[in-house]
C-alpha cells in the first residue's frame, strides 16, 4: 500500500520587527540609554521567562512563512488563532476544478481532499510561536515535530522562544 502522506514543508519568508520590539520593551522603565544588542536580548529573555504579560514586546517580532501541507494537518494548524494570521491559501477551485460548479464542484473537491497539498502564507508573532512550541514539540504527529524544528531554526530562538531551557547564563 502506498502512502498518501506528504510531510509538511515550511519556508521562512521573513522575520522582522526585532529592533522595534526590543526598543518597545525598554519603554516601561525608560531604560533606552542602556540599550545594546547583547543587553537587549538578555533582558528580553528575562521578560519571556517572567511570562506573557511581561514579554508582550515579542508580539512585535513577526515571522512570515509559507506552509505546504495536507488537509489533515491544516485542520490542526487552524487551532492557532491568537498571534497567527493566515494571509492566503491555495485553492483547487481556481486551478484543478475550474469550470465546475454546484454539487459537481463540491463532490469533486471533497473526493480530492486527501491528495491535495495546500500552500498557505501566514505570519505569527514570536509570542504565538513560543506557545505553539511548548504545546506541540512532543506531539506524535510528524508535521508538528517538523513545525517545531522550524521554530528552532528562527533567529534568536534561544533568547525569545525558550530562554528557560537554554544552556547559557542570563544574568540581566
Amino acid at each position: 500500500m502506498s502512502s498518501l502522506y506528504q510531510p509538511l514543508q515550511i519556508k521562512t519568508l521573513e522575520v522582522c520587527g526585532l529592533a522595534h520590539a526590543l526598543r518597545a520593551m525598554r519603554n516601561p522603565m525608560m531604560s533606552h540609554e542602556r540599550a545594546s544588542p547583547d543587553a537587549d536580548l538578555k533582558l528580553a529573555a528575562k521578560l519571556v521567562r517572567a511570562g506573557d504579560e511581561h514579554a508582550k514586546a515579542i508580539r512585535g517580532v513577526i515571522a512570515y512563512f509559507e506552509l505546504q501541507m495536507q488537509i489533515g494537518w491544516m485542520v490542526e494548524w487552524d487551532t492557532y488563532r491568537v498571534g497567527v494570521e493566515v494571509l492566503s491559501t491555495s485553492s483547487t477551485m481556481h486551478t484543478d476544478l475550474k469550470g465546475m460548479k454546484g454539487i459537481e464542484l463540491a463532490e469533486a473537491k471533497q473526493a480530492n481532499l486527501p491528495n491535495v497539498v495546500y500552500t498557505q502564507t501566514a505570519m505569527a508573532s514570536y509570542q504565538a510561536l513560543r506557545r505553539i512550541y511548548f504545546q506541540r514539540r512532543h506531539h506524535r504527529h510528524p508535521d508538528w515535530q517538523c513545525f517545531c524544528r522550524w521554530i528552532e531554526s528562527l533567529p534568536n530562538f534561544h533568547y525569545l522562544i525558550v530562554p528557560e531551557t537554554s544552556e547559557w547564563p542570563i544574568n540581566s
